[in-house]
């Protein structure tokens, strides 16, 4: 059986971070060619890798909820770092996952309203 040591385990963790930290934002500019006119991917993967941690600091659990946050960080620098979101989705009584889909539901139907 292979044993780690604590520190052996911590890298392999924050490999595999690093790791889906890269395919999700290859998957992004993939899709939003626009934004490499804007910024470099080492930026788009700076913002996500922040709002990646910042997921995991107040309890996401879900991978594609993570991922969807990241997006929101990509195009909305910092946004989790505003007082107002960060306080929504830390709000008790719902899973921050089930805050953030209602959040993006309610600008969605926002957007819906101004096109």
């Amino acid at each position: 059986m292979l044993k780690l040591s604590e520190a052996q385990w911590e890298e392999l963790e924050a490999r595999d971070t690093h790791q889906f930290v890269i395919a999700v934002c290859a998957q992004f500019i993939g899709n939003r060619p626009d934004m490499q006119d804007r910024l470099s991917r080492a930026a788009v993967q700076d913002r996500m890798q922040a709002a990646h941690d910042y997921a995991l600091r107040i309890g996401f659990t879900s991978a594609p909820h993570i991922v969807r946050l990241m997006y929101l960080a990509a195009d909305a620098p910092g946004i989790y770092d505003d007082q107002l979101f960060d306080s929504h989705l830390r709000k008790p009584g719902a899973r921050p996952e089930q805050r953030l889909d209602d959040m993006l539901a309610v600008l969605h139907k926002k957007l819906e309203r101004t096109y």
